[in-house]
């Protein structure tokens, strides 16, 4: 629900990187958000009043009032239960909870370094790493979204955008198969009106900034 007006949420956003996992989160929340988007090759993200808000200078950064959210999985965390008439969220004292907390962090903590192992090669014992390996963690991922429609069963929530995203990146690049457990899922998320949404958004800017890329 990207609004022009003015609104306490900001998105700040590039076409064709990690941002769009707070685009399609804040479309599926359905609230107002002002979106800040520009070519991530002109290094905005780089510059000083940037950097203040975010040190890492990465995208996507959202800010709520004067407060900075920067890092998907905290972003995902927070505005769903900032937010939690959305249904993103189990509450604190549901028993999905945990399983929830614990696919939030598996979107960084184990798909993003086993991502990198696999795209650059790495040579890496599973017994010494933190996320085992690409192939444990494809084993690990391919069981779970083959259990139910998401990966909390009946109830789609912000760590299927987590995940998601991820696999939805992972597809463009082709480490990810397109049919399958994985690929089912993937299309079964590819079909939410929000996603499609920010899809839309995404190839907007995409026009807008045809030379941006991460």
């Amino acid at each position: 629900m990207s609004d022009t007006s003015s609104s306490d949420i900001t998105l700040y956003y590039a076409p064709r990187t990690r941002s769009f996992a707070a685009l399609w989160l804040l479309e599926e929340l359905g609230v107002p958000y002002q979106l800040e988007s520009f070519d991530f090759a002109s290094g905005r993200h780089k510059q000083a009043d940037y950097l203040a808000l975010n040190p890492m200078g990465k995208v996507p950064l959202v800010i709520e009032g004067e407060t900075p959210v920067p890092e998907i999985g905290a972003m995902a965390i927070y505005f769903a239960d900032r937010f939690g008439e959305a249904g993103l969220a189990p509450s604190l004292t549901s028993t999905a909870r945990p399983a929830y907390l614990r696919w939030m962090f598996f979107a960084s903590a184990i798909m993003e370094p086993a991502y990198a192992q696999k795209l650059f090669d790495w040579e890496a014992s599973a017994a010494t790493v933190a996320w085992g390996s690409f192939e444990q963690m494809m084993e690990v991922l391919t069981e779970a979204v083959a259990k139910g429609e998401w990966l909390l069963g009946d109830q789609f929530s912000a760590a299927d955008v987590a995940v998601g995203n991820n696999l939805f990146f992972g597809q463009m690049i082709g480490i990810i198969p397109q049919d399958g457990p994985l690929g089912d899922y993937v299309a079964r998320f590819k079909a939410r009106a929000a996603f499609q949404r920010a899809e839309a958004i995404e190839m907007r800017e995409g026009e807008r900034f045809p030379m941006a890329a991460e």
